[in-house]
């Protein structure tokens, strides 16, 4: 399937692509060159996740410093942070927001919105730019994925509204808040059958 859905991102970069003069004496590409050149294109920019090490000068995995922060959400071991000010425009993108998500006190990932469908585009198009062309949801629906050894990256698009969201993260920490709030969960509903 993600082979498929390649092949459709890289014919639909060839026709969206500048059509470039042929040398009529050149060799024609081998079936399968082209898509051969622009799967490793999109492997070398993979690499691009694995090297990023954080977000707005802090780096994943270091203690959060709070000072200069306003809290946006707080939910016990994880908190969401909004920083006061903050540079919006990010390329052609306008961002609604961009927050800042610390797990047991370690700054894990960086969340940005937008809140119409030029602007989510852009986004996607900033994160295509820098990581690849991801892999789409196995349901054909508006998410895209990008997995590295220690870093990740997920696109969201709201087809009914045009908002768009993406979240660059730290593997080990994102792993570790799942975990945690799948254990809260449970707990939840225990309180919950138990009618407290």
């Amino acid at each position: 399937m993600i082979s498929i859905i390649r092949r459709c991102a890289v014919v639909g970069a060839l026709t969206l692509g500048p059509v470039l003069a042929q040398d009529s004496s050149a060799p024609s590409p081998k079936p399968g060159e082209e898509e051969s050149k622009y799967a490793e294109a999109d492997k070398a920019k993979l690499q691009n996740l694995e090297k990023l090490t954080g977000f707005g000068g802090m780096k994943f995995g270091e203690e959060f410093v709070a000072k200069g922060f306003d809290v946006e959400q707080d939910r016990g071991a994880l908190k969401i942070y909004r920083k006061p000010g903050e540079k919006l425009l990010m390329g052609p993108a306008m961002l609604e927001t961009v927050l800042y998500y610390v797990f047991d006190g370690k700054f894990y990932g960086v969340a940005f919105h937008t809140n119409d469908g030029q602007d989510s585009m852009s986004l996607k198009s900033i994160l295509i730019n820098a990581f690849g062309f991801g892999e789409n949801e196995a349901d054909g629906g508006p998410s895209t994925v990008w997995l590295s050894k220690t870093n990740g990256a997920i696109f969201d698009l709201n087809q009914s509204t045009g908002d768009g969201s993406a979240f660059l993260f730290d593997m080990k920490l994102h792993d570790a808040c799942l975990a945690e709030q799948s254990a809260s969960a449970k707990s939840a509903a225990a309180q919950l059958i138990e009618g407290k």
